[in-house]
């Protein structure tokens, strides 16, 4: 539509005089119009059609006919450019190649959104939010390396010891670290705290010579000879056993169950309860057949049972290692026995679920690892040692073997393995220890003086000395802070 500027007439007002009468007063102020209308260049004149008068502002109808015009006026131009663009070949527009695509991720750019759906809008939102997400995760994780990267590096120099809380212990009673509490037994009765001292659960009882297994947050005290079993949590006691035979070992699953091995003369009776305390099934071993049991093993569910036993035959010292499953993959086995392993002039006194899927046995001449994901368990590794072991350690999904140092650089080495049997790192130190103690990727060794921290490869973070006699250490899930059971309280640990 040409574009019309209005002059104002000889009674000084804009547009057409308001008093025009009649066709011919009409036709009259037009032609006035028409003689004041300004002159358009040639060229804008052609390409935006011939000139409108002032009347089709007040008729709808020559609106409709000027518009029409424009929009064809304006297709003949598209036109004309196109045509003058096929000489020199199309030109790629650099809105629709890379540089579009990535003015949809940058915050701010909204002008390009104009001429878009609602749905295409929402849809480079939620672009840029999954862009925004990626980046904010793509940080986090170079945050978290680099925090890790500067706990696993740092060597702490000292440590700072802050009494928390009187806790006298009973005299004859050995202090614990029960999966992070204080666990206190002796013969006169158990008793549980956290480390800021509040008691979590006391109980008394009478025996000559407590023996305790722990396996995670569960452990079961039972007087070696005696016929009662007690088990706990770290929160509260959950049941009592009574036995009719004397009971020669104990073993506490983390799922509350725990498995028994009675005395009887000329067998041996296993006996396996429930978490509620319920006896889920029991069997029957001959000494003459089956040897004298060693040790026994409950797995994390409760349902798999290990038993080492030893045996002299021909002169010969055998070690039989049975495998039962009291689950439903068991119940077509004869008494539940699903697997069993011999091994001539060794013993097995230690052995070691770790998981449902892993089962650890150490004999004096080598580690062997059973896989017990399949109702039947295979061998999965064997490793033949060569040294003399001098203790075995465990905690959760890892195994530590003590042995002299015969390189001399060292008093002892600890090789560690993992459920897999692949040995995942090697210590060694020169302490005279009290104990040994595997938190996550720490290895924490102490006496009643002193203390060290490595990593699992070995190097150590801290080596000091306490002020004060320390029973029992307990490593914490916060980065270099640790609790302490000295003779008359509970202290924490801070290193620096």
């Amino acid at each position: 539509m040409a574009k019309v500027e209005q002059f104002p007439d000889q009674s000084g007002k804009n547009g057409i005089t308001e008093n025009i009468k009649g066709r011919g007063e009409q036709e009259n102020s037009a032609s006035v119009v028409d003689q004041k209308t300004k002159v358009m260049p040639e060229e804008l004149r052609e390409r935006s059609g011939p000139p409108v008068p002032d009347d089709s502002l007040l008729m709808g109808r020559d609106i409709d006919k000027t518009s029409e015009q424009g929009k064809q006026s304006g297709r003949g131009e598209a036109q004309r450019e196109k045509e003058e663009d096929g000489g020199r070949g199309a030109q790629p527009s650099k809105e629709k190649g890379g540089i579009s695509r990535l003015r949809r991720f940058l915050p701010g750019r909204r002008d390009d959104e104009k001429g878009l759906s609602y749905a295409e809008q929402i849809d480079r939102h939620r672009s840029r939010i999954r862009a925004y997400r990626l980046f904010g995760v793509v940080i986090l994780i170079i945050v978290v390396l680099l925090v890790a990267l500067f706990f696993s590096t740092r060597r702490y120099s000292r440590a700072e010891i802050t009494k928390i809380r009187d806790f006298v212990a009973e005299e004859g009673a050995v202090c614990v670290n029960f999966d992070g509490y204080v666990l206190q037994y002796g013969p006169n009765g158990a008793a549980c705290a956290d480390t800021n001292g509040r008691v979590k659960w006391n109980i008394t009882y009478e025996m000559d010579q407590p023996i305790i297994s722990m396996s995670g947050d569960v452990a079961a005290i039972a007087d070696y000879g005696g016929t009662t079993i007690y088990v706990m949590n770290t929160k509260k006691q959950l049941y009592t056993v009574s036995t009719s035979l004397p009971i020669h070992k104990v073993s506490a699953s983390e799922s509350g169950g725990v498995a028994a091995i009675l005395d009887d003369k000329s067998k041996t009776w296993i006996r396996l309860y429930s978490k509620e305390g319920k006896e889920v099934a029991y069997f029957i071993r001959s000494m003459q057949e089956n040897g004298y049991p060693m040790d026994v093993a409950v797995s994390p569910d409760g349902k798999k049972v290990c038993v080492s036993s030893l045996l002299m035959k021909d002169a010969e010292v055998i070690s039989n290692l049975s495998f039962y499953n009291f689950g439903k993959e068991g119940q077509d086995y004869d008494q539940h026995l699903v697997g069993n392993f011999e091994y001539t002039n060794e013993v097995f006194p230690y052995i070691r679920f770790m998981g449902n899927k892993a089962c650890a046995a150490a004999s004096d001449s080598r580690l062997v690892v059973f896989d017990t994901s399949s109702v039947e368990p295979q061998n999965s590794f064997n490793n033949m040692l060569t040294e003399d072991m001098q203790g075995i350690f465990a905690s959760g999904g890892r195994i530590a073997l003590l042995f002299t140092d015969l390189t001399r650089e060292n008093l002892y080495r600890l090789d560690i393995y993992g459920r897999n049997g692949k040995k995942a790192g090697s210590v060694g130190f020169t302490m005279v220890f009290d104990d040994i103690q595997i938190s996550g990727d720490r290895i924490y060794i102490n006496n009643e003086q002193s203390m060290q921290i490595f990593t699992l490869n070995g190097r150590e973070i801290f080596g000091g000395g306490f002020d004060r006699t320390v029973k029992v250490l307990i490593p914490s899930w916060r980065l270099g802070g640790l609790a302490a059971v000295t003779e008359n309280e509970i202290d924490s640990i801070k290193l620096r």
